[in-house]
């Protein structure tokens, strides 16, 4: 990129660093401000530099077109740059919640291989029980259901049915579903994830928007529930039925 020949006063402070990265990252700065202390940041190139450019992944300037276009350009950026921005990208995903930009950064940085690997290893460091990362659960499954094809994904997706956050467990339940739909569903993977959806359609603690969603996906699958024995919540009696096989059925309404 021509921006790397730009700046030619030799490397950046630390501190010097710390006070462009701000102004890079002030939502309240003009665009064009922002764009030319980002561009020093990536001249210089060292990892504090890249580090401190991407907390403006994080922030959210006040005119949403140019935040958007600014983020994609450094996402384009990034990748130009190549190695001496994965590490930096690592730390800065492993840590904050506004992930969109830095994943695709990351996937275009590297492999899908190694980008799938590593999207997995930060969601399961998380856990389904993690409440205060939940934005960037959301956003690192949302990246993974673009690589269903990856026979990783959908195994390690499975858990988070159960995740702390409804919009989590909504974003797998699709993804489930569209891994059936796409033949990348396994039998093996097709059983654990029936195992967390009889819990969430049994239990009476799970609210009742999921428990629709996934008392739906398993009557329209005709996906068989797990154990000799099971009870539906009472919240889904007057939509659904258990039969003596544990399929679960729609209950047909007789027109009034």
């Amino acid at each position: 990129m021509a921006l790397f020949g730009l700046f030619g006063k030799g490397p950046l402070t630390e501190a010097k660093i710390d006070k462009v990265a701000k102004l890079a990252s002030n939502p309240f700065a003009q665009p064009d401000v922002r764009m030319r202390e980002l561009q020093r940041l990536l001249a210089d190139g060292s990892p504090a530099a890249i580090r401190g450019a991407l907390k403006r992944f994080a922030a959210n300037a006040s005119g949403a077109i140019a935040d958007e276009d600014e983020k994609k350009w450094l996402a384009d950026a990034l990748v130009d740059l190549g190695e001496p921005a994965l590490e930096p990208l690592r730390g800065y995903i492993r840590s904050e919640t506004q992930l969109t930009y830095a994943l695709r950064a990351y996937r275009d940085c590297t492999s899908p291989d190694e980008a799938v690997r590593f999207f997995l290893e930060v969601l399961h460091a998380y856990g389904p029980d993690e409440h205060r990362m939940i934005d960037a659960k959301l956003q690192l499954v949302l990246e993974l259901g673009e690589q269903l094809g990856d026979p990783r994904v959908l195994p390690g997706l499975t858990a988070f049915l159960l995740d702390h956050s409804d919009d989590v467990r909504w974003a797998v339940m699709d993804l489930v579903e569209q891994g059936a739909d796409g033949g990348q569903l396994t039998a093996e993977t097709r059983a654990a994830a029936c195992a967390e959806l009889a819990r969430l359609v049994c239990e009476a603690d799970v609210g009742p928007r999921i428990q629709l969603r996934a008392a739906e996906l398993l009557a329209r699958r005709e996906w068989q529930l797990p154990g000799e024995a099971a009870t539906l919540a009472a919240q889904l009696a007057d939509d659904y039925f258990l039969d003596k096989k544990r399929f679960i059925r729609r209950r047909v309404k007789l027109q009034e």
